[in-house]
């Protein structure tokens, strides 16, 4: 599979980290892949919307069944593995957003944490018209600019987040999770339990979870830089110790640290940060970009 990200317009980026694209690098009209085991997804902070064009993705729900997702979905914070499986032919395009941007389109992201909800059920008209317009459109420069005109519109229409939430989810990403949170509530000029609350509505994980995770994402280029010692990772990372860096990875990846870093699934490593061109233009034609 070819996976690559794309800048959003600029006046988005506030609200959007990036969108994506996973692609089969095979031809559309080669014959669907037999089905997949399940490979996890790890939390990284960012509620996603996808928009699937090709053949269903299966997901383990909650309840541990394999349940089919729906072609147009928002996925909400993931707090542990979240495992999914491809069944065919893959074509996804997705807008990953900031930590709280998913308020563009949603006013409750804590009905979906660890789960998804359908487009045509969030309370933003149109969203689920996107499903059928990337459809039509494979160019992958094309679809930049229809995703970026809906969200562009919603700018306009949809409360923007609370400035104390954007301000502590920069700092928070700035310092890859190191900051303290009661010198950022007060930098800020709020209690630290002002900020609590307004993350429950606007970013559905607290600050110091979505700390966790944004340090817990630095191992893996802090690992490929250097894998010999995971006490030096963990200093790297800001853990206290090694102990805590092999429970942050029991509680978001399922396993042990060497374990889980040796042994990387193809599928997970397409969103682990990773030294390669992110957030580049999109290309000038769909052949550039596959």
């Amino acid at each position: 599979m070819v996976y690559a990200e794309f800048a959003p317009s600029e006046s988005l980026r506030p609200l959007v980290r990036c969108y994506w694209s996973l692609t089969s690098n095979d031809d559309a009209s080669a014959p669907s892949i037999a089905p997949v085991a399940p490979e996890p997804a790890l939390p990284d902070g960012s509620p996603e919307l996808i928009i699937n064009t090709a053949d269903p993705f299966h997901a383990v729900a909650a309840s541990g069944e394999m349940v089919e997702q729906s072609r147009a979905i928002l996925v909400g914070q993931i707090t542990k593995p979240f495992a999914v499986a491809p069944t065919g032919r893959v074509d996804l395009f997705a807008v990953r957003f900031q930590p709280h941007g998913a308020t563009l389109v949603s006013d409750d992201l804590g009905l979906i944490t660890d789960s998804w909800i359908d487009l045509h059920r969030l309370p933003v008209r149109g969203l689920d018209l996107l499903a059928d317009a990337l459809s039509a459109q494979p160019d992958v420069k094309h679809r930049c600019a229809i995703v970026d005109r809906v969200l562009g519109e919603l700018l306009v229409t949809r409360r923007s987040p609370d400035r104390s939430v954007h301000t502590a989810v920069q700092a928070i990403e700035s310092s890859h999770g190191t900051i303290a949170l009661d010198e950022l509530a007060a930098t800020i000029g709020c209690s630290l339990r002002h900020l609590q609350r307004q993350f429950a509505r606007q970013v559905d994980i607290t600050p110091k979870l979505l700390s966790r995770i944004r340090r817990f994402q630095r191992v893996f280029a802090a690992w490929r830089d250097d894998p010999r010692s995971l006490a030096r990772v963990a200093a790297e990372c800001g853990y206290f110790d090694q102990p805590h860096l092999v429970r942050d990875f029991h509680d978001f990846a399922g396993q042990a640290p060497a374990a889980f870093l040796a042994n990387q699934p193809e599928f997970t490593q397409f969103f682990l940060p990773a030294p390669r061109p992110a957030h580049r233009s999109p290309p000038e034609s769909s052949g550039s970009s596959r």
